[in-house]
C-alpha cells in the first residue's frame, strides 16, 4: 500500500522541462522552460518559424511581407509589430510574448527589448562568415528552441536532395556546358543589385552547378549596386531578376533595357517573388523559383 501511494505521489508532482540553450550573436542563452508566444522581429526569423510549424504571435511588417517574401505565408492574425528596425514597443509589451526573436538588430535596442521580454538576435548576415551556412546553424537553433529540432534536420536534409533533384533537370535542359548565370533584383530606373559572393542567391545558383557572370566581391548582405548600363558585361550568358522590382519597372521602361545584351538575345528571366535574404529553407525556394525561370529560356536562345 505504500508503494502505491507513494507511486501515486509521483504521478502527482508537476512536470517540470528541462532548460532550453541555444547559442545566438552574444553567446548562450538558456530559457528554464520552452517559449511558446514568439514575438519575431526579421523576417529570415519569421520565415524559419513558420517552416517549422511554428506561428508567431506577432511579426515585423506583415504587410510588406506578403510582398516581398511571400512563402511561406503569414497566419492570420499575427499582431503587426511596427518596423524590422524599430519595432513597436507598446505593441510589443501588449503582446506579452515569452521570447523575441530577431536577427542583425542594433545592439543598442537590444536592453530596451529585455525589458519586455528575453531576447535571443541572431547574427544572420555578416561579412566574416558564411551566410548560408549561418542560416542553417540558425535554423537549427530554432528547432532546439521550439522543440522542433528533429524536423529542422529533416526538412534540410529533404532540400539537399531536392537540390541535386533541380541541378539534373536543369542540366538535362541546357547539356554541356550549363550557361553562366547572373541574379538581381532591380532597383530603379538607372540601377540594379547584383547578388554576388556570401548571398543566398548566389549560393544557389553555385549548388545548381552554375557560375556567375557577373562575380561581386564578399559584403555583407552579399549584394553590389551596379548602374543600369554596367549590366551590360552580361554578355552571354542569363540574367535572372528576382521579383519584386524595388522601383517597379522604371528600369525596363528605359532605352538602354532594351539594348542590353541578355534583354534582346531573350536570355533574361522573372524569378517569382523570394525573400533573398531569408532563412535557410529559402535556399529551396530560390532554387524552385530559378529553376522555373531558367526553363522558360530555350537552350537556343545561348547561341544568339
Amino acid at each position: 500500500m505504500r508503494a502505491l501511494f507513494a507511486a501515486f505521489c509521483l504521478l502527482a508532482l508537476p512536470a517540470f522541462a528541462d532548460p532550453v540553450t541555444i547559442t545566438d550573436r552574444r553567446g548562450p542563452q538558456t530559457f528554464a522552460t520552452r517559449p511558446q508566444k514568439i514575438a519575431a522581429l526579421d523576417w529570415s526569423v519569421t520565415e524559419a518559424l513558420l517552416d517549422l510549424g511554428i506561428s508567431p504571435a506577432g511579426v515585423a511588417e506583415p504587410a510588406a511581407y506578403v510582398d516581398w517574401v511571400v512563402d511561406p505565408a503569414l497566419p492570420a492574425g499575427a499582431v503587426d509589430l511596427g518596423l524590422r528596425a524599430e519595432p513597436n514597443l507598446e505593441a510589443l509589451a501588449a503582446l506579452r510574448p515569452d521570447v523575441i526573436v530577431t536577427a542583425d538588430i542594433d545592439p543598442a535596442l537590444v536592453p530596451v527589448l529585455e525589458q519586455i521580454a528575453p531576447v535571443v538576435v541572431f547574427q544572420a548576415f555578416d561579412i566574416n562568415q558564411d551566410n548560408p551556412s549561418v542560416a542553417k546553424e540558425i535554423f537549427l537553433s530554432l528547432g532546439t528552441l521550439t522543440g522542433t529540432r528533429a524536423l529542422a534536420e529533416q526538412k534540410l536534409a529533404a532540400q539537399e536532395v531536392e537540390l541535386d533533384a533541380i541541378a539534373t533537370r536543369l542540366a538535362d535542359h541546357f547539356g554541356v556546358p550549363l550557361p553562366k548565370v547572373t541574379s538581381v533584383r532591380l532597383n530603379d530606373a538607372t540601377s540594379a543589385y547584383v547578388n554576388g559572393a556570401n548571398s543566398m542567391p548566389e549560393y544557389v545558383l553555385q549548388r545548381l552547378g552554375f557560375e556567375n557572370e557577373l562575380p561581386q566581391t564578399k559584403t555583407r548582405w552579399g549584394i553590389a549596386l551596379l548602374k543600369a548600363e554596367d549590366l551590360a558585361a552580361a554578355k552571354t550568358g542569363i540574367v535572372l531578376a528576382i521579383g519584386p522590382d524595388m522601383g517597379g519597372t522604371a528600369l525596363r521602361q528605359t532605352p538602354i533595357w532594351a539594348f542590353l545584351p541578355f534583354v534582346k538575345a531573350g536570355r533574361m528571366a522573372d524569378v517569382r517573388p523570394v525573400w533573398s535574404y531569408g532563412g535557410a529553407l529559402s535556399i529551396g525556394r530560390l532554387a524552385r523559383g530559378f529553376e522555373a525561370a531558367l526553363m522558360t529560356i530555350p537552350p537556343e536562345a545561348l547561341t544568339r
